[in-house]
């Protein structure tokens, strides 16, 4: 593994920000500076990484090797038209933005995108974690496998357009399902009850997907075919019309996908 040490941008100081730059930084790379739009994220940041930071894309500093854009997307694409780079890597971290986003601001360039859900409070052993790698140039992916490689053991070369279903998945897998998850949480507080009572619940179905596979872990009364008691928890949420659409349509979605999946068993 190239054991290349760099000096390294952050242009943000969100979740993703905040973990591979603690992280880089463990790993002896040197984070010269941190942006972000909001003083007090960039300022708590570079603290915790010992650098500079800067609220304002005209005071980049342009002499480090490596620039690691961790932005919203429409941000990134903005903060781009304010620079002015030469022979620095540009790094994004996106899963829907493409590679190409840095074709007219650099020639080496990539993309580092971690398959995993990241809060800046939690910490987290990123060794485990998938990282999605795309490159401009033979050097340029060279460079951010080996680094890749520093921060987890799964590494992936993965191009833009596979990139993009991969994080279409992830937002069904966690973003869509800890939304369910706020759902049971209301319903459970509204009526004077504990969500603790439904965690060993997650915590089986999690480890059932994990060992068995979501297809083969699929239960409840949509699967069944429960008439009885869809209608009424229809019933319980009569008060609640938009709760409605989304049982109704999830449970007709998970219906449709045992049909499915029944015809071609």
């Amino acid at each position: 593994m190239d054991s290349a040490k760099y000096n390294i941008v952050l242009v943000g100081a969100g979740n993703v920000a905040t973990h591979l730059g603690t992280e880089l930084k463990k790993q002896g790379h040197t984070i010269i500076q941190v942006f972000s739009r909001t003083k007090e994220s960039a300022r708590n940041l570079s603290a915790k990484l010992d650098c500079g930071f800067i609220t304002k894309m005209d005071d980049l500093d342009y002499s480090a090797d490596i620039y690691l854009f961790c932005l919203k997307d429409d941000v990134l694409l903005e903060a781009l038209q304010q620079t002015s780079f030469n022979n620095q890597i540009l790094v994004h971290t996106s899963g829907s933005l493409p590679l190409s986003v840095f074709k007219h601001s650099g020639f080496h360039y990539g993309v580092l995108y971690p398959v995993q859900t990241l809060i800046k409070e939690r910490e987290l052993d990123l060794s485990s974690v998938p990282f999605c790698v795309e490159a401009s140039t033979p050097y340029a992916e060279n460079l951010l496998k080996n680094l890749a490689l520093e921060l987890s053991h799964q590494v992936h070369l993965v191009d833009s357009e596979k990139r993009k279903i991969i994080h279409l998945a992830a937002v069904f897998a966690c973003n869509f399902t800890n939304h369910m998850y706020v759902i049971a949480s209301r319903l459970m507080r509204e009526n004077g009850l504990d969500f603790d009572l439904l965690k060993p619940l997650i915590r089986e179905t999690a480890v059932k997907i994990l060992e068995m596979g979501p297809e083969e872990s699929q239960t409840g009364p949509a699967k069944r075919g429960d008439n009885q008691i869809l209608e009424e928890h229809m019933r319980l949420l009569k008060d609640l019309p938009g709760l409605q659409k989304i049982y109704t349509f999830v449970s007709e979605s998970i219906a449709e996908s045992d049909r499915s999946r029944t015809k071609t068993d």
